[in-house]
């Protein structure tokens, strides 16, 4: 039992040491708007110096990444796109104001600051665009997934615990197959 309880600590603390690393290498922010309404993405990093900014776009089933701007840190700004933004801020940390979105604008942004040959990663946004009355439909979809998930890592986990336990040392004492309960009364 013993070897049970060591095994089971075990996997939850590579579990919880993989999340948390994950979180630390990337974290998404998720933005979610209604068609027509302004979003506003952060476009920050904690690494200085820096000379600029490009901001860029990945959507589903695009081969490469759509670049929006370049913004210059003398506060010259280059539209790559024809995705209507305005940016305000000090640079590098930047507010950048998506104006009269639509579905087409949701997907992937994020920023690469740069410093001469050198880009830096800074912050990631997951934009969802919805339309009026689509987001129950989401929520309904979602569940199910992550009911999946969930349901999963559970058969994973008890796959694992069986194992473990099958190697663990029998500390137990035998019975003999040769007495009975009756011998014993």
């Amino acid at each position: 039992m013993a070897c049970v309880v060591r095994y089971s600590f075990l996997l939850i603390s590579i579990c919880l040491r993989s999340i948390s690393l994950a979180n630390s290498i990337f974290k998404v922010t998720d933005v979610t708007g209604a068609v027509g309404d302004e979003v506003i993405i952060q476009c920050a990093t904690d690494k200085t110096p820096q000379d600029g900014v490009y901001m860029y776009k990945q959507t589903k089933g695009a081969s490469k990444p759509e670049q929006i701007f370049y913004y210059y840190m003398d506060n010259t700004l280059t539209l790559k796109s024809k995705i209507k933004v305005s940016v305000d801020g000090t640079f590098p940390n930047l507010k950048v104001t998506f104006l009269n979105v639509n579905a087409t604008d949701s997907g992937i942004y994020w920023c690469e600051f740069n410093l001469e040959e050198k880009n830096t990663v800074g912050t990631i946004t997951s934009l969802l665009i919805e339309k009026q009355g689509e987001g129950d439909k989401n929520d309904a979809k979602i569940i199910p997934s992550l009911c999946a998930v969930i349901a999963l890592q559970c058969i994973i986990i008890l796959i694992f615990v069986s194992l473990k336990v099958k190697e663990c040392p029998k500390n137990r004492p035998s019975n003999h197959p040769n007495q009975t309960t009756s011998d014993f009364l």
